[in-house]
């Protein structure tokens, strides 16, 4: 009878230290860090910012939550750092931006990663962007910059980013923008808007959220998807052999601002962030927050959702829709 009495107390204490209270003395007292790609004030900064002010308090043993900013060539430099130097261990995350696994995918020059292997813990949800142009230009519509008889100027980061592939796009389908390459960051673009340097940008909403006064100079006038009433789809102004081209570009929309780790994750990590992620996103303070700076609320990605999308993603992706976005990478 003594002995049954110590099994059952042994048993209720495997009970207590099962995965939640492993988990929690795996977390409790360490340090999250999350590497975001882009400089602050940017629409990428914005939704880190919105996430780590709240995913510690999911996560059992509430770890403190870290932010390092880390940019360079539209995020791809935070996912290179996050594959080569930091260790699979589930203490570092990172928001590396929207474009960087289309660069993956099409395995540009100077890319150490390969999307389908890193470890997915969730995104906020599907995003719309569209090309936002200063009201001063007098461009009102898409077709009214069609009609413009001179250049207006876009900025954008990399070539192969979507900040640069979307106006090249719509300047093959007889819209006069010329791409101004070389910005460092969402946020740089949005300061050179504000100050009359370029003329317009393809963005989502979320860059504007922090910049009220920006938000009243310039208005949209071709939206990714129906979003925005009364304003045309970029599917149905671009060229129909650029569609493709355009799924594969705008998958950045679909899959929002992801959320990652490095590949290797420990499973029982990977289901810990990836439970708190989506508790986060149903969490009342947290959706009201994400609100005030114009991010999906209601429609959160889960992780393992993410890892099946970005291995639909990649094998959809033919050599000939390849080929298509390095001409227009390079301006052919």
């Amino acid at each position: 009878m003594h002995i049954l009495r110590l099994l059952m107390a042994v048993g209720i204490g495997l009970l207590a230290g099962g995965p939640r209270g492993q988990a929690a003395d795996f977390y409790q007292g360490k340090t999250l860090t999350v590497i975001v790609g882009y400089a602050p004030g940017g629409g990428v900064d914005t939704t880190a910012r919105a996430v780590t002010r709240h995913l510690g308090r999911f996560i059992p043993g509430n770890p403190t939550v870290s932010v390092q900013n880390m940019e360079g060539a539209a995020g791809i430099v935070s996912v290179n750092h996050l594959v080569r130097r930091v260790a699979p261990d589930g203490l570092t995350l990172g928001i590396p931006g929207r474009s960087w696994f289309v660069e993956g995918i099409v395995k540009r020059a100077g890319i150490a990663f390969d999307p389908v292997t890193l470890t997915y813990i969730g995104s906020p949800g599907a995003v719309t962007s569209a090309a936002f142009i200063r009201t001063a230009t007098g461009i009102t519509s898409f077709d009214a910059l069609k009609a413009l008889g001179k250049p207006v100027r876009f900025g954008a980061l990399g070539a192969g980013s979507h900040t640069a592939t979307v106006p090249s796009l719509l300047a093959a389908a007889g819209a006069p923008i010329r791409v101004v390459l070389g910005y460092v960051s969402t946020a740089r673009i949005l300061l050179a808007l504000e100050q009359g340097e370029v003329d317009g940008s393809f963005t989502t909403g979320d860059g504007l959220a922090n910049r009220p006064a920006l938000a009243k100079q310039v208005a949209p006038i071709v939206q990714s998807s129906a979003r925005y009433p009364g304003l045309p789809l970029l599917r149905d102004v671009v060229r129909p052999e650029h569609r493709d081209v355009l799924d594969l570009v705008m998958a950045t929309d679909t899959f929002g601002v992801p959320i990652v780790a490095p590949p290797g994750i420990p499973a029982e990590q990977t289901a810990i962030l990836r439970k708190a992620f989506l508790a986060m996103a149903q969490d009342a303070v947290y959706q009201a927050d994400a609100r005030r700076v114009e991010l999906p609320v209601g429609s959160p990605i889960e992780g393992g959702k993410l890892a099946d999308m970005m291995r639909a993603l990649a094998a959809a992706t033919t050599p000939d829709v390849i080929a298509e976005l390095q001409k227009l990478a390079a301006g052919k």
